[in-house]
């Protein structure tokens, strides 16, 4: 027999599945088109997504988003200066990819897994919290949307 913790994390996950299949505009696995992720951040976006980083980012890329965190050195793979993204990309900054690259849904099986956790699913799990509805998985999905986004309008402004 399942504990109760298992039956709701199984009945949560069925959930938010059927939420985010059911809501391609707000789908976690390809970038929104249009939406937030065009145009400029409002200093509010900036701050939440400066919150986020320091949170989620900071160990391993470092306060200053070099690739110098605390934990940097444990990794077997160095985090990426998050200042370079730009330049390292012929001078373009890739909104779509660099959303994809934090989300972590678009990784094939195949490679292996990554150093990095999957963002998009935490976002996603955090905003669902406790709930199993349909609503609380959608709403979960777009939240968790917004602060890749915010994220990924944050990372532009420390392009050097």
């Amino acid at each position: 027999m399942l504990n109760a913790e298992v039956r709701r994390k199984v009945s949560l996950g069925v959930v938010l599945s059927a939420a985010l299949a059911c809501s391609a505009p707000i789908s976690l696995a390809t970038t929104p088109q249009g939406g937030t992720l065009s145009g400029p951040a409002s200093p509010e976006e900036l701050s939440l997504a400066k919150a986020d980083f320091v949170t989620y980012c900071s160990a391993c890329h470092g306060l200053d988003a070099k690739g110098r965190g605390p934990v940097a050195m444990e990794l077997k793979t160095r985090p990426a200066d998050l200042t370079r993204i730009a330049q390292r990309s012929g001078g373009t900054f890739d909104r779509e990819a660099v959303y994809k690259r934090i989300e972590g849904l678009d990784m094939p099986a195949s490679h292996g897994s990554a150093e990095m956790p999957v963002w998009g699913a935490w976002f996603v799990h955090q905003a669902v919290g406790e709930g199993v509805l349909l609503d609380d998985a959608r709403t979960a999905a777009t939240q968790a949307t917004q602060r890749i986004n915010n994220l990924v309008k944050y990372l532009e402004t420390l392009q050097k």
